[in-house]
């Protein structure tokens, strides 16, 4: 990797290389980029989050309940697993969207036994708003990105993503592979 005028990725491998040539710093060449990437993405969505009262958990929460399609209601045990948190952290965005008027919990008939979360109408209507906000924040992080290049880096990025998250990630450099 070169390192020209304002690659501090490029400067980082090279001032690994000198320091430590015994170990392969590649790696640093992806991670480093997705871990800035991450900040920048994050940094951005919390602004446009904020600007609307919210924060990146509460849009876990109303986005799967907006996804489920009408009547725009899941289980807390089905949030909790699309949204990938515990069901206490749940329960806590629940409550604080149920503050905000985005949510209801609803007893399902006739045993109401089973309590549905479900999108207000007001909460519905709000949300397709600040989505679209959401959406423009995004898409004003993209627009280096010649269309070829974003399918690219989408099609890469699904690949990893999906080895890593179904186990078919290599071994990590201290787990034994067998001999």
């Amino acid at each position: 990797m070169s390192s020209e005028p304002g690659d501090q990725v490029g400067r980082i491998i090279e001032a690994w290389r000198r320091e430590k040539p015994d170990v392969d710093v590649s790696s640093i060449g992806i991670i480093t980029p997705v871990w800035r990437l991450g900040a920048i993405i994050l940094d951005n969505r919390g602004r446009v989050l904020a600007a609307h009262g919210l924060e990146q958990s509460h849009l876990d929460v109303l986005a799967a309940l907006r996804r489920s399609g009408p009547p725009y209601r899941l289980t807390a045990g089905e949030l909790s697993r699309r949204c990938r948190v515990t069901a206490g952290a749940t329960t806590q965005r629940v409550q604080a969207m149920e503050a905000l008027g985005f949510v209801e919990r609803v007893r399902e008939e006739p045993d109401r036994r089973t309590v549905h979360v479900q999108l207000t109408p007001e909460g519905l209507a709000r949300l397709d708003g600040i989505f679209a906000d959401v959406m423009a924040g995004d898409e004003s992080l993209l627009s280096e990105l010649k269309p070829g290049q974003r399918a690219a880096l989408e099609e890469l990025l699904r690949t990893w993503l999906d080895g890593l998250e179904h186990g078919r990630a290599a071994p990590g450099p201290h787990e034994v592979t067998g001999s």
